[in-house]
């Protein structure tokens, strides 16, 4: 077992992961919590960024390693809202 395990289990309860299971879309700001609560609690995970074009969405892979043959992986979508930038109005 790994030594993180009941951080694990208390971090998949969390709502951010509730969330993350229940839809394959979160927002930008739940990612970055997500990664945060991951390095805070020593949990070895791998982020990976894949930007949109105009005929697929921008999506992230985050895969958390519980053991060597062991991983959890998750798709991510993210809400495809425009620019991050804002328009003049």
């Amino acid at each position: 077992m790994a030594p993180f395990e009941k951080e694990l289990i208390s971090l998949l309860s969390t709502d951010l992961f509730l969330s993350l299971l229940n839809s394959n879309k979160i927002k930008f700001s739940q990612l970055l919590a997500i990664q945060t609560l991951l390095f805070k609690a020593g949990i070895p995970f791998d982020l990976s960024f894949s930007p949109g074009t105009r005929r697929v969405v921008s999506t992230a892979l985050l895969t958390i390693f519980i053991n060597p043959q062991t991983t959890l992986r998750f798709t991510i979508s993210f809400n495809d809202d425009g620019s991050i930038f804002t328009s003049p109005t």
